[in-house]
């Protein structure tokens, strides 16, 4: 008969096998027992699967194979018994680890650009691991602010305000692929280029007018912000002040603040004179 055979399963199925009929033959694996369990391990011959195993099924063999097989589990290998010529073919198996979802830490929660880097790590089961990251969908690659160490485990990014994101790491290895949960890089930066506005931007109001001054800067996370009028603070903390029926006693200059509370950073804006038109009327004498 012509003899059973495997494929090499990329190393991890062994070279082909030779048996005679009636004998047993054991197709070993060249994996080693896995601190965690596999998840599924499908054996196949040719396209017919001839055993599924996964922790939540019976895990039936086919009809043909009944009796005749044995998977072990710890190994991924399987034994087949009284080997007849219709045994003759290729062999595959496909395995998936328990081992599988990596983890991902980073050097630092907090980032700004002036931190001038940050450091992801990647830690997974297995052997024989291969790493790449994923920068939402962008595959990252080594270049001036990108270094990746320990077989690309590791990742340094040199920050700028543009890497904010999300990172995932990717393990795989001959019979299986597995990626992280989603880390997210948040760089913080400002406040910066601060902006004061009026509406409507008149040289001077009439008493009862409304006046709505906005707040705006540049920051990661958005500013808070603080509103003075002639040096004394208000208890206004939105970035729109709305000064409505406007009085006399209101005009003055106003200026607003910024503050990040990530970057412990402040700016503030260059006063804005807000003033009531006067209504006194004109005296004159007569002769």
């Amino acid at each position: 008969m012509s003899p059973p055979g495997l494929t090499k399963g990329a190393g991890v199925l062994p070279g082909p096998l030779n048996a005679a009929v009636g004998e047993t033959v054991m197709f070993s694996t060249t994996l080693t027992p896995p601190e965690i369990p596999f998840l599924t391990v499908r054996w196949r011959f040719g396209e017919k699967v001839i055993l599924d195993y996964d922790t939540t099924s019976a895990n039936i063999p086919h009809p043909e194979y009944e009796g005749r097989i044995t998977l072990f589990i710890s190994t991924g290998s399987l034994e087949l018994r009284n080997v007849t010529s219709n045994d003759s073919g290729q062999y595959s198996v496909i395995i998936v680890t328990g081992a599988g979802q990596p983890r991902v830490s980073q050097s630092s929660t907090n980032v700004t650009p002036e931190d001038t880097s940050v450091r992801l790590s990647c830690s997974s089961y297995g052997s024989s691991l291969s790493f790449f990251w994923l920068n939402g969908s962008s595959q990252l690659t080594a270049g001036d602010r990108v270094q990746l160490s320990d077989g690309g485990a590791n990742v340094t990014i040199n920050v700028t305000r543009y890497d904010q994101g999300t990172f995932r790491c990717c393990v795989f290895n001959l019979v299986s692929e597995a990626t992280s949960d989603p880390i997210s890089l948040s760089i913080s930066f400002g406040p910066e280029n601060i902006n004061l506005t009026i509406s409507p931007s008149l040289e001077h109001y009439d008493e009862g007018s409304e006046i709505r001054l906005t707040c705006s800067s540049e920051s990661r996370p958005a500013a808070q912000f603080m509103w003075f009028l002639n040096g004394t603070m208000l208890t206004a903390t939105e970035p729109e002040l709305s000064l409505v029926n406007f009085q006399e006693n209101q005009s003055g200059n106003y200026c607003c603040q910024a503050l990040n509370d990530k970057t412990l950073r402040s700016i503030q804006s260059q006063p804005a004179a807000v003033s009531v038109l006067s209504n006194s009327p004109v005296l004159s004498t007569s002769h």
